[in-house]
């Protein structure tokens, strides 16, 4: 038998599948890009507050225990309260002390400049029980300027009457040496020491070829010297270097003072040195007589009084050329320092004739060793004499 099969039945058709709707994708990009961008914004600020707390927690808002400032002590004051301290040691006077008698003086009449911020800082970063230095910048042209204005109150002039008594004069380039190597130091104690030099009372008047007979006046209540000087018809400049007067703005009731009935001694051919050298130009500066002589072609054409070296300070003998000029010209030296030394000839290393403002004693060694002119009289030798001039010290 043959085995039939059935054939299949038909198939069914499966019945409709609607097909899902595709969506759109949405882009998450930027919003990523946002949420980074406040991350690490976030994180910036966290690290910068992390960062100010720890200058804080550095940084110490009082200072330390027994901490002084110029001999002040301001240990356990908040920062604002060491500033304010600070502030007021800036702005306290400077005495200028000799002995029993005192001047004050703003800083800035006497060129200092406080830096009060670096101080400050210097006292919160100082360990406990710590002396701090005020923070000092100083003006020394300034400072000089003061002390000059001053001089004539402080110094106090030679007597010859009723007996001979030094006087004092103030060494404003020591004082200005001192200030210049440690201004702080000196300004600690918002008080400096007067520097004081003796100065003999003037020697007798040497004839020297002066014909005149001096007079003597007795300065009387009222008096000044531009009126003496009209009463005898002679010059200021005359009584003054007659009497080797170191202030002629400094008199008193009862001092005696000499008149040059005929004129001050001026040197001549006949009664000054002889000159160095017969042709040219050339100086001889006198430590005996202390004074300075200027000759053209051996002939005598200008003198002047000077101050030479101190006999601890002696000014150098001998023949030397001029060999550098300065119209104005730092000096520095042991135990002096001037800024801006006006009309400045140096003759051998660092002797010099120059122009001089912090004293007008000129007739009396009162120098480091070179060779003192008032300012004018510096200037006409600066004009007269060049490079290689020849000048002779005896």
């Amino acid at each position: 038998m043959h085995d039939r099969r059935q054939p299949p039945p038909p198939a069914r058709p499966l019945p409709h599948r609607p097909q899902p709707r595709t969506r759109k994708r949405t882009s998450w990009r930027p919003w990523l890009l946002m949420g980074g961008a406040l991350t690490f914004g976030s994180v910036l600020a966290l690290a910068a507050l992390a960062f100010v707390a720890l200058l804080l927690m550095a940084t110490p808002d009082r200072v330390a225990a027994g901490v002084t400032v110029a001999g002040q002590n301001i240990g356990g004051s908040s920062q604002r309260e060491a500033e304010t301290l600070i502030a007021d040691l800036a702005a306290r006077p400077v005495a200028l002390v000799d002995g029993v008698r005192q001047w004050q003086v703003t800083p800035g009449e006497f060129g200092i400049r406080v830096d009060v911020d670096g101080t400050l800082a210097d006292a919160l970063d100082a360990a406990p029980g710590s002396p701090v230095a005020l923070r000092v910048a100083i003006d020394l042209s300034q400072t000089q300027t003061t002390l000059v204005n001053l001089s004539p109150e402080i110094n106090i002039p030679p007597e010859t009457e009723p007996e001979a008594r030094d006087g004092w004069v103030m060494e404003i380039p020591v004082m200005l040496d001192r200030l210049w190597r440690d201004a702080p130091g000196e300004l600690a104690d918002a008080a400096v020491e007067l520097s004081m030099m003796a100065v003999e009372p003037p020697r007798p008047l040497a004839s020297n070829g002066y014909s005149g007979e001096p007079v003597t006046h007795v300065v009387e209540a009222g008096q000044e010297l531009g009126l003496i000087a009209k009463q005898y018809n002679v010059s200021i400049s005359d009584i003054v270097q007659m009497n080797d007067l170191a202030d002629p703005d400094l008199l008193f009731i009862g001092q005696e003072l000499l008149i040059p009935a005929a004129g001050i001694y001026a040197p001549t051919d006949e009664t000054a040195p002889p000159a160095p050298s017969a042709t040219g130009r050339s100086i001889l500066v006198s430590t005996g007589d202390q004074r300075i002589y200027a000759y053209e072609n051996g002939k005598l054409v200008h003198s002047h009084l000077v101050s030479t070296g101190r006999s601890e300070t002696p000014t150098v003998l001998g023949d030397y050329q001029i060999y550098v000029k300065y119209t104005a010209d730092d000096m520095t030296g042991p135990d002096y320092f001037l800024p801006q030394v006006p009309f400045t000839m140096y003759f051998y290393q660092g002797y010099a004739i120059h122009g001089t403002y912090w004293h007008n004693a000129f007739g009396r060694p009162m120098s480091h060793g070179c060779v003192n002119l008032p300012v004018d009289e510096a200037q006409w030798f600066f004009d007269f004499a060049e490079v290689g001039t020849l000048v002779r010290v005896v």
